[in-house]
């Protein structure tokens, strides 16, 4: 879809979208590790559990908006696939030269290669979806309401279903392990992280586009709230409903896209910003990101503190982190931008 013809409400949502997987990069060990300065059985790390219940479906909402807009598409347009890895290369190497800078890493040309390859799983796995999504979507438009019903039930029960129960027998030590059960991997399903993940959400945004879904906000609203508490208060026993790949994080996912493609407005600023979404996922986790965190966002003197403290500094955060992503990303797209629509503009597109 054209720039100028998106719908700005989609556009919020994808920015919305990216603010949460920055707050589940606040907790996560290796960005924020948020959790290592709060106790244990606290109403602090009641809170931080909530909120990363709250994001979880961030991913597969991203996603199910892919479906959603791609159900109409008829072709493969490789300077986009070209367009991901670029990115991804370029802040890779943005990285590399800040490691440089901090004396955490040194140059080799060797060390520079490997520094530009493009290790990250959204990507590979996103790439991969978009080139498959011409025909998935061609499954979806001739398949009739309720064929399409039964094909959407397949997947979900066999992808989502199965592996949350496989979970929840192994989180509470029923079997010692569920190896060779799951359908997604002789190893489990890997909390969601495989391209399995990526192609049954991207279905499920064509289902909800075919079925044209609408439910009540009030109703959309209350699920979400009571599926993230559901998450939260059994994340000790059972940490699994916490993976992509969850029944909970796929209701949230869907709930928070169904809330927002109900709004219609337009915003050029909006859509601007979203232009920047993939890139902030990029920056904010790198060596730039990390100092950040630790230096000045995640401490034990904001973290350790009263609850409405810690809401007040844990948004405060996400705000900053978000705020300079974007302004980072701003500025590289004024210089180069150019220059990467031109090398995406030498490859062509197929019609399927």
């Amino acid at each position: 879809m054209n720039m100028a013809n998106r719908n700005s409400n989609i556009e919020l949502l994808r920015l919305v979208l990216m603010a949460m997987v920055i707050m589940l990069h606040f907790n996560h060990p290796e960005g924020g590790g948020a959790y290592n300065y709060v106790n244990s059985k606290t109403s602090q790390e009641f809170l931080l559990h909530f909120l990363e219940s709250f994001s979880i479906g961030a991913v597969n909402c991203f996603m199910i908006v892919s479906g959603y807009f791609l159900y109409t598409n008829n072709k493969i347009k490789f300077g986009k696939c070209v367009d991901i890895f670029i990115i991804v290369i370029f802040y890779k190497l943005f990285n590399y030269g800040i490691n440089i800078a901090e004396g955490v890493d040194v140059f080799s040309v060797r060390n520079l290669v490997t520094s530009a390859l493009p290790c990250n799983y959204f990507a590979i796995f996103y790439v991969i979806s978009y080139m498959l999504s011409p025909y998935i979507a061609k499954v979806w438009n001739v398949l009739s309401l309720r064929s399409s019903d039964y094909l959407i039930g397949i997947l979900l029960v066999s992808f989502i279903g199965i592996p949350t129960i496989l979970n929840i027998v192994e989180d509470l030590h029923i079997m010692n392990s569920a190896d060779g059960l799951s359908p997604i991997t002789i190893k489990g399903n890997v909390s969601g992280y495989t391209i399995v993940q990526f192609v049954v959400m991207l279905s499920l945004g064509m289902w909800i586009r075919k079925r044209q879904l609408d439910i009540s906000s009030g109703i959309l609203i209350g699920v979400y709230l009571v599926s993230s508490l559901i998450m939260t208060v059994s994340i000790v026993k059972l940490p699994s409903f916490h993976n992509y790949s969850s029944v909970f994080s796929v209701i949230n996912a869907v709930c928070i896209f169904l809330l927002f493609v109900k709004l219609k407005f337009q915003n050029k600023i909006i859509n601007y910003c979203a232009k920047s979404c993939f890139a902030i996922f990029c920056i904010h986790t790198s060596s730039f990101s990390y100092l950040l965190w630790k230096e000045y966002l995640v401490t034990e003197s904001h973290l350790s503190t009263s609850v409405f403290h810690l809401i007040a500094w844990t948004f405060a955060s996400i705000i900053v982190m978000f705020s300079c992503s974007l302004l980072i990303s701003v500025v590289m797209r004024l210089f180069l931008g150019k220059v990467k629509d031109k090398i995406c503009e030498q490859f062509g597109e197929i019609v399927i």
